[in-house]
């Protein structure tokens, strides 16, 4: 059976939304943050290879729309690389911002490390660091054909389980060593401060059908001018990937409109657009992967997200908790390290949150980290794993 374009689509958001059904009915899957999409792709992967493998009955997908929303996403991330915030929040911000650079540098030495000493390419390395942990179940099904092309067989879905592992591992290293620290050290949170503990993302007011028009019209034009770029950057000889492009100019024209609004682009309805895009993008490519090619990369996946957890555990006890300060908040910002660093932002809000509420408010954790860990680190890690690309591929 082969589904069109459009009943592919559609096909996604039924996944989607049993997904969402599982993530409501298992408490495991809603604690640790695992995303809808991820968990309902893969339980319906699961069952279609099953199905597949006895004979019974296959789906072949029509993935038209798949390229399209991957870039939508990522220029909706573009779109978060603002300057002036980054300024605005201060010299704690630029610090931590600095020091998570350093940290994804080195989770990719780490990486290509470890994947010498188990006789592997560097690349597999990279994939099951800054690709998976870093970047997220998004990042590793958009980079997961280049790494293929680059002879990492499989990549896609060794991307995609290693990044579920990461998801776990942040959600259960993260809590507890804040709290280690705020009990060994017995730091308190500063009376009277107010803050919003909520992973949620922020809701848009006042959703008018213009407004919504007026901003598609606005990421078409973004995604148009991007997928210009890309090919003739590619022509230079650099590898990139297709929403390279859309992402450098997401970025400058959200700069430009910071300095002077002539669009008049609202980041928060760029970030639900996104956000939109990321759900059916994974839900489309989780669905379709070839489960089965990960039958010889199951030892070396755990081995290396030993090695990338007891890395993030360290610079977050370490170095994090210092340049963050050294007192309550600095131990929230280590938590929510750990989170973005082996997951995902949702995981690093859903860790501070919890520690918040046991705690006390924690104001300049729930500014720096979803700065750094939902703006700049993402794009940063793209340019990195390009490098990384075209350097060993």
């Amino acid at each position: 059976m082969e589904l069109t374009a459009l009943q592919t689509l559609a096909f996604s958001a039924l996944v989607v939304y049993f997904g969402r059904f599982l993530k409501k009915k298992i408490h495991f899957i809603e604690k640790y943050n695992l995303p809808s999409p991820v968990i309902g792709g893969f339980v319906v992967a699961s069952v279609l290879a099953i199905l597949k493998s006895y004979g019974i009955f296959e789906i072949k997908f029509t993935k038209t729309f798949e390229e399209t929303l991957m870039i939508a996403f990522f220029a909706s991330i573009g779109y978060s690389a603002s300057l002036k915030l980054l300024k605005e929040g201060g010299r704690t911000v630029v610090f931590f911002l600095a020091l998570t650079v350093g940290g994804l540098v080195l989770q990719i030495i780490a990486g290509i490390g470890a994947a010498k000493l188990m006789g592997l390419p560097p690349l597999m390395g990279v994939l099951t660091g800054a690709v998976s942990l870093t970047g997220g179940p998004g990042t590793s099904l958009a980079f997961g054909p280049l790494f293929e092309t680059a002879g990492i067989e499989g990549a896609s879905v060794i991307g995609l389980t290693t990044a579920m592992g990461g998801i776990l591992l942040g959600g259960l290293v993260g809590t507890p060593l804040a709290t280690y620290l705020i009990n060994k050290r017995r730091l308190k949170a500063i009376s009277g401060s107010e803050v919003e503990t909520t992973a949620e993302a922020p809701m848009l007011t006042a959703r008018v059908g213009s407004d919504l028009l007026y901003h598609f019209l606005a990421m078409a034009l973004i995604m148009g001018l991007g997928t210009t770029l890309s090919p003739w950057i590619n022509s230079l000889g650099v590898t990139l990937p297709i929403y390279i492009g859309s992402m450098i100019i997401a970025a400058i024209m959200r700069n430009i409109e910071d300095v002077k609004p002539v669009f008049k682009i609202k980041a928060d309805w760029i970030e639900e657009i996104g956000a939109v895009s990321l759900t059916l993008f994974i839900a489309t490519a989780i669905m379709s992967l070839k489960l089965d090619e990960l039958r010889n990369a199951a030892l070396p996946i755990l081995i290396f997200l030993a090695v990338q957890v007891v890395l993030v555990a360290i610079t977050a006890l370490g170095p994090a908790f210092w340049v963050a300060g050294k007192d309550y908040e600095g131990a929230i910002i280590s938590a929510g390290y750990v989170g973005f660093m082996m997951g995902t932002s949702a995981n690093a809000m859903a860790n501070m949150s919890s520690l918040a509420q046991k705690y006390g408010p924690a104001p300049k954790a729930f500014l720096v980290v979803p700065l750094v860990g939902s703006c700049f680190i993402d794009f940063i890690n793209a340019a990195l794993i390009t490098f990384c690309l075209n350097y060993f591929g």
